[in-house]
């Protein structure tokens, strides 16, 4: 027994070589099997709603072009500019994902999407087979609990947020490398892991340090977690030098946002442990239970809030019927009592938000870490026999039941009863109810075969396969549906540069502005623009509008009201969407933007030009106190801001002598029929010429006298200036732009860029290497010669599997083989064949 035909003793199933590439390639092409119809309709492209479209595609494609040319530093096509790593660690930087974009074409980029996507999806299944089977005896039930991993409903909704994925993809190995310090003894994989999870995305890294420590804590117990006081602490060390490495990314990254309000918001009383949104926790329990509503558009539990928050939890097929049959029946085991930890944090705010380092905002987008865990309990309990699923299937069955008792509610609209519309979208409610009672059905017939013969897991993946393509399909195919027609995208996003033709002014720099819901179309075209839809920003930028009482969180969207701006900007031409081409009435006048031209029609917008453009560079001789600035209108303040720079009192002190106070009467807002013949007054007060680069800038300038030189670039900390080869101060003025003093006859300025931190947190880096170095050196010294105090221990398998006929019999006789060379005595008889089968 436990031979093969030639005599030599078999590899225990434990040992035998695990099908990584097939894990790989299965979900990878299941993914390309969804997205593969949209590709053929927009001619290669996958073309979805919402931020994919206006954030992840075009991040992409200038990010890509920076880093092909080397731009590191100052990005001008993002908003009026800002700090490129600082900007772009949150979203792709980090991202071997990316990275694996850089080598090709520009053109390319964003032809590569749907593979990343789909090979996303693939890293995520193969790491969750790698965690999964340390604890699950059978491949397939690994092979089916890594897939529920990759295609949960939290991976399908995130598909909005393309850059998520990075994370989910790699979190797996974050517990394995843990694993393998406390239950192998190998050293730096962890601090490695850790150091590769920061650089990943500094704002998932936050959470998934609270995570690991939880998980250490509650593994601590379990019989199979060798952990010890000299491990945690060797642990402890390795997270350090790990973060320490990770530094030359997370440093830029943490001083772009240090002082950014959004950061800053924290709960408070009664917002500590309840939440304020009523539909919150059923739309928490609907997510694990059903396939979860898509980014933006809550469904059954309606809320204008949370709509971006990432809930989404349900396991293809299974639900939660594994999950509850585990905990049921393993109550004291570790995964058990983790699960639990993580419900009462998702229930309870302030819990919840120590995953974002205690930030009042609501976002559920930890929840991957806990689902990982899911996926491993739901395989465990498929795997063992003794795991009994009547009552996890029963209940998953009753709460499916719940939710559509709920959706026939009736509801009150326009003091008439209505019926069937409590749901915002009731035929997709009932279409995700019956595509997930079907799947549960189909695991109640899995769970029924595995009972009558040890051959169900081939059905059972097969299932699985089917399940987690039609939950996919359902939701992205929703969030299409949503959308305009992909083509149309293409031709007039992606595409347009090529059909749009405008004189830039020679030697100078000019802005664009566009209208409503295409926020980030210039991206693509080439083109800086005013109206930018990016979450980090300078926090200067933020404060300018904020100090006119402009709303800026997510995007920077300046009503067309607020034309004084687009002067302020050295904005040249907006663009105007055509909404129909048969449309006789369209004016061809934008009345809330005096001095705006109608140019000609291009690409689906109709282009005007500014007549009011102010070349950058703009000198002045007068200032406003802040203080004065505060006290008047907001609306007023924008032109004000064209006549005067906003000072502190410090800086006042320190230019009296070439600003003079704004007068009481210019202070008055000037009318919209002045307006443009004083910008055109001012546009003769600027700058002769402006070149730019993603390490500052160099304009020239003649005064007939000494003078305040206004640029509207967002200041930050890494910005230096000379004036004619000598150093000057970068003041930062006017609530968070920047200016400089230039005095009488010709200037040239010269502004330089250094990404605040990054020079520091490299210098870190390399010692945090050099510290991991040291570690590992000194530990193979002391432990030269000593015996560990546990054998090495990958996988730890406390259940008989469905299939066990004589696994523990090989082990044994494999065992011995290793550890003297030779098979274990035993009478010479004749051996029985080995039956030939996977676990």
């Amino acid at each position: 027994m436990g031979r093969t035909r030639g005599g030599m003793p078999h590899r225990p199933l434990t040992e035998r070589r695990e099908p990584y590439l097939s894990v790989f390639l299965l979900s990878f092409g299941m993914m390309l099997l969804v997205l593969v119809p949209v590709m053929i309709f927009t001619k290669g492209y996958f073309i979805y709603y919402g931020d994919f479209n206006s954030q992840q595609l075009p991040f992409y494609y200038i990010a890509h072009d920076a880093v092909q040319h080397g731009n590191f530093g100052w990005n001008w096509l993002t908003d009026l500019g800002a700090n490129f790593i600082g900007s772009y660690s949150f979203y792709l930087l980090g991202s071997p994902f990316f990275w694996l974009t850089v080598p090709f074409p520009q053109e390319w980029t964003l032809y590569m999407i749907p593979y990343l996507l789909a090979l996303k999806h693939a890293v995520a299944a193969l790491t969750a087979y790698a965690y999964i089977r340390r604890f699950v005896r059978s491949k397939q039930a690994s092979l089916i609990g890594a897939l529920l991993y990759s295609f949960s409903g939290f991976q399908i909704y995130n598909i909005f947020f393309n850059h998520f994925q990075d994370v989910t993809a790699f979190f797996p190995l974050l517990l394995i490398t843990m694993e393998q310090r406390v239950n192998e003894n190998r050293r730096g994989v962890f601090a490695l892991t850790v150091a590769f999870m920061g650089i990943l995305n500094y704002y998932f890294f936050t959470g998934q340090a609270v995570f690991v420590i939880l998980y250490f804590i509650l593994r601590c117990p379990a019989e199979d977690f060798h952990a010890d006081l000299r491990k945690f602490f060797s642990i402890a060390l390795e997270a350090v030098i790990g973060v320490l490495m990770a530094c030359f990314m997370l440093l830029p990254a943490a001083l772009a946002i240090i002082d950014n309000y959004r950061i800053k918001s924290f709960l408070w009383g009664l917002d500590m442990v309840a939440y304020n949104d009523r539909t919150r926790v059923l739309r928490i329990i609907q997510s694990f239970f059903m396939l979860p509503d898509l980014p933006a558009r809550p469904n059954l539990f309606r809320s204008d809030y949370g709509k971006w928050a990432s809930i989404g939890g349900y396991l293809p097929m299974f639900s939660m019927a594994g999950v509850l049959s585990f905990m049921s029946q393993k109550r004291k085991h570790w995964a058990t009592r983790l699960t639990a930890v993580c419900i009462v944090c998702a229930f309870i705010p302030i819990l919840n938000s120590a995953f974002y380092m205690l930030n009042g905002s609501y976002y559920a987008r930890w929840f991957y870490m806990p689902i990982l865990i899911m996926a491993m309990m739901t395989a465990y309990a498929l795997d063992n026999p003794k795991i009994k699923w009547r009552g996890g299937l029963t209940v998953c069955f009753l709460f499916l039941l719940g939710f559509a008792l709920i959706s026939l509610l009736p509801s009150k609209e326009d003091g008439e009863v209505v019926w069937l519309q409590l749901a915002k979208y009731p035929w997709y409610l009932w279409l995700t109810a019956a595509v997930c009672a079907i799947l549960l059905y189909l695991a109640a017939l899995t769970i029924r075969y595995r009972s009558r013969t040890r051959r169900f897991y081939r059905p059972a993946v097969c299932m699985t396969v089917f399940s987690c393509l039609c939950s996919t399909v359902s939701m992205v195919y929703f969030g299409l549906e949503l959308t305009s027609v992909p083509t149309t995208f293409v031709d007039t996003a992606i595409n347009g540069g090529s059909k749009i033709s405008l004189e830039m002014p020679e030697h100078q720099f000019a802005r664009v502005d566009i209208s409503q819901d295409y926020d980030n179309y210039p991206m693509f075209w080439g083109y800086s623009n005013m109206r930018c839809f990016h979450s980090i920003v300078p926090t200067s930028l933020m404060d300018f509008y904020d100090a006119l009482d402009i709303q800026r969180d997510v995007a920077s969207r300046a009503e067309p009201k607020h034309y004084a701006l687009r002067a302020l900007f050295s904005v040249k031409y907006y663009f105007d969407k055509v909404k129909d081409d048969n449309d006789t009435d369209y004016s061809f006048t934008l009345d809330e933007m005096p001095g705006f031209r109608y140019l000609k029609k291009e690409n689906g917008f109709y282009i005007y030009e500014n007549e009011a453009y102010i070349p950058m560079g703009i000198a002045y001789d007068s200032y406003i106190r802040q203080n004065d600035f505060d006290t008047i209108s907001k609306m007023t303040g924008e032109k004000v801001l064209l006549k005067a720079l906003v000072l502190s009192d410090e800086q006042i002190e320190q230019y009296s002598d070439i600003l003079t106070e704004l007068p009481a009467p210019d202070v008055s807002s000037m009318s919209a029929a002045e307006y443009p013949a004083y910008c055109q007054a001012r546009a003769e007060q600027t700058c002769s010429s402006f070149e730019y680069d993603s390490y500052g800038f160099r304009a020239a300038i003649s005064l007939e006298k000494p003078q305040m030189v206004f640029f509207s670039v967002p200041w930050e900390s890494g910005w230096t200036a000379e004036v004619n080869g000598k150093a000057v101060p970068a003041e930062r003025v006017s609530n968070g732009l920047m200016a400089v003093r230039c005095e009488k006859g010709d200037n040239a300025i010269t502004f330089r860029y250094r990404t605040p931190g990054l020079r520091e947190g490299a210098i870190v880096s390399v010692s945090g290497l050099g510290a991991l170095l040291l570690y590992l050196i000194w530990r193979l010294i002391a432990e030269r010669g000593s015996r560990p105090k546990y054998p090495k221990q990958k996988h730890f398998y406390d259940y008989a599997g469905t299939d066990m006929m004589f696994e523990q019999a090989v082990y044994t006789e494999h065992a011995a083989t290793k550890q003297h060379g030779r098979p274990a005595y035993r009478r010479k008889k004749k051996q029985p064949e080995a039956e030939k089968h996977d676990s």
